[in-house]
């Protein structure tokens, strides 16, 4: 099964990065392996949290966090995978020279929904996603997450969706 809005968010990040920072990707978004998230160095199936879709690394650290949600928008699963990457501190991969990256001390979470699949007529998601950014805002820091933002795109093809993302995650970098 093809993942078009993973594929596109990596590339509209990638493209905005200019080398200043290194784009991990899972498989879902272009990469060839999964970007668990462990609690503490050990990397044990009792320590792991986690895998995510994007993370952004920089000087050996784990600066930002991007997971991309194409099925809809369901709340248990949008504060889930937050609360689950907070509580990890590091990105453990045996392929990576320095095998367990911390958390920068400021670790930006960005998340994107499938507005094509959520912001059907007559729902009120939109707003149910905007009680919930705030909430989780009101929330910050919560260990090293100090910025939290949430984007709606209507699909793959949302080229100003998609700048946007692009614009407020490299500009978050900065």
């Amino acid at each position: 099964m093809g993942h078009p809005l993973h594929l596109a968010v990596a590339e509209e990040i990638q493209s905005r990065l200019n080398g200043l920072a290194e784009l991990l990707r899972d498989p879902a978004c272009g990469g060839s392996q999964q970007l668990p998230l462990f609690v503490g160095l050990r990397k044990a199936r009792d320590t792991r949290m986690c895998c995510v879709d994007l993370l952004i690394i920089s000087a050996g650290q784990v600066r930002a966090i991007v997971e991309i949600e194409e099925s809809g928008f369901l709340p248990t699963k949008i504060c889930g995978k937050f609360l689950q990457a907070a509580l990890a501190d590091h990105f453990i991969h045996d392929t990576r020279r320095e095998p367990a990256l911390p958390y920068a001390p400021h670790v930006l979470f960005f998340q994107v929904l499938d507005g094509s699949k959520c912001l059907k007529p007559g729902t009120r998601k939109d707003a149910q996603v905007e009680l919930t950014k705030r909430r989780i805002r009101e929330m910050l820091p919560l260990r090293a997450i100090t910025h939290y933002s949430i984007f709606f795109v209507i699909g793959p093809s949302d080229r100003k969706g998609l700048a946007l993302v692009g614009a407020k995650v490299s500009s978050a970098l900065a």
